[in-house]
């Protein structure tokens, strides 16, 4: 299948690739091409559930974008984490990959998946509250199912070598997947394997275990 770009009156500048060349042999043996950036996404969220989550989002083509290797998001995060003081509640979000599926010129479905430092403590996560919403996965891993629609959270815990002391426990990790068409378990799959990517580049003094199974609901 051959590459198509669909530029137009679009802003940002994105690898536009035909669905069915992604998911399905060309007829004939035919060479399928896979752009740079989809190869990314593979790279941080596996390639299994890139290919699942393309097919469910519909649509005739699909675009990628913001999809940084594991490393470049690691080096950044570690980079805001040794800047950070306790005043500090503004983090930047980093897109790990965007995908958009169009028919036409209509968005038939979008899976974004990202990460930054959390503005939730460690501390936080038993307050009644918060008990209602998040699971303890773990001593340094909390998920939240739905906190909002079709989308689901985790928090890890990373020491930073060189940060305050405090930064383990009140700046922790925070992945989301957003996807209305993946379902919940296809989210979880996501999220936990793009955590495990980037978490294992981050050098953390005590590595979060970021597990396979999902936590229950309730």
């Amino acid at each position: 299948m051959t590459m198509l770009r669909r530029y137009g009156n679009r802003m940002t500048v994105t690898t536009v690739l035909v669905i069915g060349g992604l998911l399905s042999g060309c007829s004939g043996g035919e060479d399928r091409t896979e752009s740079p950036e989809l190869g990314q996404c593979k790279t941080l969220l596996g390639a299994g559930n890139v290919d699942a989550a393309v097919k469910r989002t519909g649509g005739d083509d699909v675009e990628v974008s913001g999809t940084p290797q594991a490393d470049v998001l690691a080096d950044r995060l570690v980079r805001e984490a040794k800047r950070w003081q306790e005043s500090d509640l503004q983090h930047t979000l980093y897109t790990g990959c965007r995908l958009d599926a169009f028919e036409g010129d209509r968005i038939s479905g979008t899976v974004d998946v990202s990460v930054k430092w959390s503005i939730l403590s460690l501390g936080m996560m038993d307050s009644p509250e918060n008990r209602r919403t998040w699971r303890r996965a773990n001593e340094s891993v909390y998920v939240q199912p739905e906190p909002g629609p079709a989308r689901m959270r985790l928090v890890a815990e990373c020491a930073v070598p060189g940060a305050i002391a405090s930064q383990p426990s009140d700046l922790p990790l925070q992945f989301d997947v957003a996807g209305a068409s993946l379902g919940t378990e296809l989210r979880w799959k996501l999220l936990s394997t793009f955590a495990r990517s980037v978490t294992e580049e981050m050098g953390c003094a005590k590595a979060p275990v970021i597990p396979s199974a999902r936590p229950p609901s309730a």
